[in-house]
């Protein structure tokens, strides 16, 4: 008997020392993101062995509990308990497991996908997991559908500028702005954060930010909360939240660009000043139920400055 514990005790001490030596590795920095591409969330045994005997998970990290992302086990994909917004966006390399390759592919990556995410690999004899941090950039094309008649969009829907004469083909469509120079996005967003710039640099009527899906667009209208828009503008050598009521500000310098930020649960649409790093001003405790755009805009009906306002990519 005692020959048989000896022997018992060996076998569970090489075990536990095989299980020290591999390792679930994700990746050390942030992985950046842009909404509606595709992203791989790196995921990895090393020294690579085959994970295709063993139970692979994808959880979101949510500080009150981790729901499942993608699950598989015994060989297949089982999803019956995923997240209802990941269906249909998840895939694992089948072929890849075999040399450790856990790595999930999400499809037309989404703001709300943004967040912290556990690879959990599981065999017989260990266990092991790791922790991807993904991080969404809003990729903000300009909708020339939306556009005002005088305006002139860049084919690239990057940038905007004013026409004194109404664009040839253009009629006034129920989503084109007919007395502001506006325009919004293409794509709208109901959750999570996102974060985009404007040039302003050499314009001094504008106005920016977010506006909501149903706003009236065809009327002329105080441009403020209550009204569907949330938005910082300049009147020449005035600024102003369009707040109720309006709040100006004085800067030390003309602004160059500006950043928005929101943050669709908390209710916060922030801008700042890109050139300075310094805070502009901030709606707070807002009450959101419906897509917001991005929102630019180059005053009332007239604009006789051409210089265009710039969506920019290079933050």
């Amino acid at each position: 008997m005692k020959f048989i514990c000896v022997t018992l005790l060996i076998i569970s001490g090489i075990t536990d020392s095989r299980s020290e030596q591999y390792e679930v590795v994700g990746a050390v920095d942030v992985v950046p993101a842009v909404a509606g591409d595709d992203v791989i969330l790196p995921c990895s045994v090393k020294p690579n062995i085959s994970v295709v005997d063993m139970r692979v998970e994808w959880f979101r990290l949510d500080p009150k509990d981790s729901k499942l992302v993608h699950l598989y086990e015994d060989h297949e994909d089982r999803n019956t308990n995923q997240i209802e917004s990941y269906r249909g966006r998840t895939k694992l390399n089948h072929q890849e497991l075999q040399r450790g390759n856990a790595s999930l592919k999400l499809s037309s990556v989404r703001v709300s996908d943004e967040g912290l995410y556990k690879c959990f690999i599981q065999s017989k004899s260990w266990y092991d997991d790791a922790i991807v941090n993904v991080s969404v950039e809003v990729n903000v094309i300009l909708d020339a559908d939306t556009a005002h008649p005088h305006l002139i969009m860049s084919r690239g829907g990057k940038q905007v500028r004013y026409k004194n004469t109404q664009t040839k083909g253009v009629d006034g469509g129920k989503d084109r702005f007919d007395q502001y120079l506006g325009v919004v996005g293409k794509d709208g967003f109901s959750s999570g954060c996102f974060y985009f710039e404007v040039q302003v640099k050499g314009q001094t009527v504008w106005d920016l930010g977010v506006t909501r899906e149903s706003v009236n667009r065809k009327d002329w209208i105080s441009l403020r909360p209550e009204k569907g828009y949330w938005i910082v503008g300049q009147r020449h050598r005035e600024y102003r939240a369009r707040n109720s009521p309006d709040y100006s500000f004085s800067l030390n310098a003309n602004l160059q660009r500006v950043g928005v930020f929101v943050d669709y649960e908390k209710g916060l649409v922030s801008f700042n000043d890109v050139e300075s790093k310094s805070h502009i001003y901030s709606y707070t405790d807002q009450c959101f139920n419906e897509k917001l755009y991005p929102f630019v805009c180059l005053g009332f009906n007239r604009n006789t400055n051409s210089t265009p306002l710039i969506i920019c990519d290079d933050y």
